[in-house]
């Protein structure tokens, strides 16, 4: 994370600004462009909403931090709640939300029981990679559960350099990565800290997942990394419906319609859950220009 962005998060979440911002409502104003709220229902109406846009869906519950066991239950009563609209779906699950801190030795089961429900009702899961801190867990947590669920996606966060090898031979396996750029802090002598290098080592684990037979998720807004991927795809003999692009809900809306219209699969990522607040600061900091524009609102509505 730049210190650009850590400054805009430290604002954001300082005790003044949030109070002014729950109190005016502009947080949840802002929270609505990127979350689609906190019930199920919410989650819902936006997905069908998305669906009949042509366009995937990836769930992920925003749970507090002391409620993360909840998780699991959450996403399949979303999925059980889409009725026909959660064929083709998928879950996205943090290691944290199924116990990998807590209770190690059930991890594997909870993550085999989401799979096996999800399965059921036509979606797929994908386990998040949260840094380095945990990565060897949970790389073992995802080959072990993939005993079971070849459909088991993984995802490898570019900016930590091991992630180019690890995406050779998990694509090598013909399985579903996820490539992105991470979002949590990595250490200098694990990662890539110039933005350019990180957007040089995501194209490197794209190019591994297509060389060796994988399924690509390109989770990407950048237009430069979305057309070499549609570049990579074309040396690879990859057709449109060979690989996904993925992206923020709220982000880049018009894009992710764009590619569905031309033949593409996009896929987009939509939160629900009550830490929805939390989201928001990530969000804004991930665009520091519209900073502006969120304080602004809180000072027009006090």
């Amino acid at each position: 994370m730049s210190r650009l962005n850590s400054a805009v998060r430290g604002i954001i979440r300082s005790p003044r600004v949030r109070a002014a911002a729950l109190r005016s409502g502009a947080a949840e104003e802002f929270a609505g462009a990127y979350v689609a709220g906190e019930a199920i229902a919410d989650v819902v109406a936006v997905s069908r909403r998305l669906h009949r846009q042509g366009l995937d869906v990836s769930l992920t519950y925003l749970s507090r931090s002391d409620e993360e066991a909840e998780t699991p239950d959450r996403l399949i009563g979303a999925l059980e709640a889409m009725g026909d609209a959660a064929a083709g779906a998928e879950l996205s699950v943090k290691p944290s939300s199924l116990g990998l801190r807590t209770d190690a030795a059930s991890v594997r089961d909870r993550l085999g029981e989401l799979c096996a429900a999800a399965d059921a009702l036509g979606a797929t899961v994908t386990l998040e990679m949260q840094g380095t801190e945990h990565y060897e867990e949970t790389l073992a947590l995802w080959w072990a559960a993939r005993e079971d669920w070849a459909s088991l996606g993984l995802t490898l966060p570019a900016d930590i350099r091991r992630s180019e090898r690890e995406a050779r031979i998990a694509a090598a396996e013909g399985a579903r990565v996820r490539v992105c750029v991470g979002s949590y802090p990595v250490p200098a002598s694990a990662g890539h800290r110039d933005e350019q290098a990180k957007s040089r080592a995501l194209v490197r684990c794209l190019r591994a997942v297509m060389e060796s037979g994988g399924y690509a998720m390109v989770a990407s807004h950048d237009p430069t990394i979305i057309a070499i991927a549609q570049e990579l795809a074309r040396r690879n003999a990859i057709g449109p419906r060979g690989f996904e692009f993925q992206m923020f809900h709220g982000v880049r809306p018009l894009e992710q319609r764009r590619l569905v219209d031309i033949g593409y699969r996009a896929r987009t990522y939509v939160p629900f859950g009550p830490a929805w607040f939390e989201y928001l600061t990530t969000r804004i900091a991930a665009r520091p220009r519209t900073l502006f524009s969120y304080l602004r609102a809180i000072s027009d509505k006090r």
